[in-house]
């Protein structure tokens, strides 16, 4: 046995190991009672109840100006709690060189509130309307704009209705503080429907209601001055008491002499038509519109219902035929209507005949029309003139056809001005401009058929631009020279000297 060991180690080879016996795993045993869960507390800790305040490094340099502009804005309703105003307790004029004798007035949250009311319940008694309660409209007076700044009105959509936005500013023109009350006025009594589609009041139609309130003998609208400090309201009432009150005698007196805005003007003005002397003659021109609209048989239903269904039209034009079309047949009797209006009210014939040099200068005025050109995007826009060539090739046929529609009425108003030297040339761009339209119309509604082409644009504009140069080069042609005027007899004529 020995022998076979030492044999086994001198070849190399190990002695097998016996295996160990296998002994199986503890058995777990279970606890006698099972952990208790961890759970927050049912209290939070106490919280400091004194906390040390937050002292800033550094107030702001205008923290009294801040100061003091917080503690003296206010906020008014009105009586029907429609209008919300907002401003400064005691605005003050912003002075200035320029400013020394502008007509404006200063203006408060609570005089505001009142006049608006005011103003409101005018307007719907002049349109046979029951006081209803409107959309809310929210009014904030800035100190800070200028009193020749706009007054934008912000219509906002809700799903139970509309609101109003409207900003002011606190120094302001009477009759822009009434214009902008009587649009948002307008704007509530359209929009009692929900629409897509923002509503567009025209122009004329809120001129021509605030020319009426501020001539109205019993409406004071200024009923108060701002409050001084806020602790006292000093009052300042105006009531005017005629026996025989005429409305347009402010309208009369301005158009006496004057020529008067055909309609077709009036409906779409141009920028040179609501800047200097020109803008009050569209005052007064939109003041007789109104007050004559209301005049008719059921005036104020017509007009009532007119600012009803002007959301569901794109253009007044379309809702004005719908609701006067028994009194009208189209636009072209409507300008003839007003020829006459302006004759009874002044005693002057509206469509008496030019001079030959006068009537081609405004023959050539007609033929243009307003436009905004930019020259840098972040420029504002300029106000310009184009030509009719322009409007064809620049132009989309949507807002060419209701503005070459305009100019075609306006060219057959024209007829009756004009010298018989000239009726050949309004005929003329007449024609080429309802040729035009013609034509245009006939490729919007083309319906093409398997195997047909849809007829192009581009040879109808040419051929459109061609005809209008051509009566251009003619029109120029015609055109009489101005006459120098001659020395007087006996008028030494000075030379020149060296």
């Amino acid at each position: 046995m020995c022998i076979w060991f030492a044999v086994g180690q001198a070849l190399g080879q190990a002695q097998p190991v016996p295996p160990r016996p296998v002994t199986a795993p503890p058995k777990a045993t279970a606890p006698a009672t099972p952990p208790k869960p961890v759970v927050p507390p049912r209290t939070a800790p106490p919280r400091n109840t004194n906390p040390k305040p937050v002292v800033p490094t550094r107030l702001p340099d205008n923290i009294d100006r801040l100061l003091k502009h917080r503690a003296g804005y206010k906020t008014a309703n009105s009586q029907s709690s429609q209008f919300t105003v907002f401003g400064p307790v005691s605005p003050k004029r912003r002075g200035g060189i320029l400013d020394v004798n502008a007509d404006t007035i200063l203006i408060a949250p609570d005089h505001v509130a009142i006049a608006a009311d005011r103003m409101r319940f005018a307007i719907l008694k002049q349109l046979g309307v029951r006081p209803f309660l409107g959309g809310k409209v929210k009014i904030r007076l800035d100190p800070t704009l200028l009193p020749a700044a706009t007054v934008p009105v912000v219509t906002v959509r809700h799903l139970s209705g509309y609101t109003y936005e409207l900003t002011l500013p606190c120094e302001i023109d009477a009759p822009k503080l009434v214009r902008a009350l009587v649009q948002v006025t307008l704007l509530d009594l359209a929009n009692r429907k929900p629409q897509l589609r923002d509503t567009v009041i025209p122009f004329w139609l809120t001129v021509g209601f605030t020319q009426i309130l501020l001539t109205e003998p019993d409406l004071v609208l200024v009923i108060r001055k701002p409050e001084s400090g806020g602790k006292e309201m000093a009052t300042e009432e105006v009531i005017r008491t005629v026996r025989r009150h005429d409305p347009l005698a402010g309208a009369r007196a301005r158009l006496n002499g004057r020529r008067a805005f055909d309609f077709s003007e009036i409906s779409m003005p141009s920028p040179s038509h609501l800047r200097g002397e020109n803008w009050k003659d569209f005052q007064a021109c939109s003041h007789l519109l109104v007050n004559r609209l209301l005049t008719l048989p059921m005036g104020p239903q017509r007009l009532q219902g007119m600012i009803r269904q002007l959301p569901e039209s794109l253009n007044w034009q379309t809702v004005f035929m719908k609701i006067y079309g028994d009194l009208f047949a189209d636009m072209l009797v409507v300008e003839k209507w007003w020829a006459v209006m302006i004759v009874q009210l002044t005693g002057q014939n509206q469509y008496q005949n030019w001079t030959l040099l006068e009537a081609v200068e405004k023959l050539e005025d007609l033929l243009k029309l307003p436009a905004e050109l930019k020259l840098n995007s972040a420029d504002s826009p300029l106000e310009a003139e184009i030509t009719l060539q322009q409007a064809l090739r620049g132009w989309d046929f949507d807002v060419q056809r209701p503005t070459l529609q305009q100019k075609i009425n306006q060219l057959i108003v024209a007829r009756l001005k004009m010298p018989r030297q000239l009726l050949p040339f309004v005929n003329e761009y007449g024609r080429i401009l309802e040729m035009y339209l013609a034509k245009r119309m006939r490729v919007a509604n083309f319906k093409p058929r398997r195997g047909q082409a849809r007829p192009k644009v581009a040879p109808i504009i040419d051929e459109a631009v061609r005809l209008l140069d051509g009566a251009d080069r003619r029109l120029l042609l015609f055109k009489p020279e101005v006459a120098t005027p001659k020395p007087a007899m006996g008028t030494p004529v000075p030379t020149p000297t060296n």
